[in-house]
């Protein structure tokens, strides 16, 4: 189904804005925290929250139409996170670190900032994100 700009650009900040609120509420210095890294010490919360908002990511990246291999990398990394989550006690501390839900709405939002003809490089600069040390994303500074 075809989407308009308008469309486009409401799913790009709906997903962006599930992607920083998950994993970068607050920074401290080279670290940041969400609400999921915060839900990932309640037993059973946090997984719940992740796979709602990484669900809430891929649906809405299908629904503007980001390629499936985008989609495939963006669920990959989204599902080591809610794995990782399961160890006792590490599992929080790796939700804490691991900021799977900013990297998988990054590549959708990059995605469909492509598709909206946006020069990719000139968008994450005016908006204010740098290259991630992960090929999987981009992060905010």
């Amino acid at each position: 189904m075809y989407r308009t700009d308008a469309e486009l650009r409401t799913i790009r900040d709906q997903v962006s804005l599930v992607g920083r609120l998950s994993d970068s509420i607050v920074r401290i210095g080279p670290f940041s925290l969400g609400i999921d890294g915060v839900l990932s010490w309640i037993p059973g919360v946090g997984e719940i929250y992740s796979l709602g908002a990484g669900a809430f990511i891929l649906v809405q990246g299908a629904r503007a139409g980001v390629p499936a291999s985008v989609l495939a990398q963006a669920a990959f990394v989204l599902g080591i996170r809610v794995f990782g989550d399961a160890i006792p006690l590490a599992g929080p501390v790796f939700a804490d670190v691991f900021t799977a839900h900013k990297w998988a709405a990054n590549m959708v939002v990059r995605s469909i900032d492509q598709r909206l003809g946006e020069p990719v490089r000139e968008a994450r600069q005016a908006r204010g994100w740098s290259r991630s040390p992960f090929a999987t994303g981009l992060r905010s500074r």
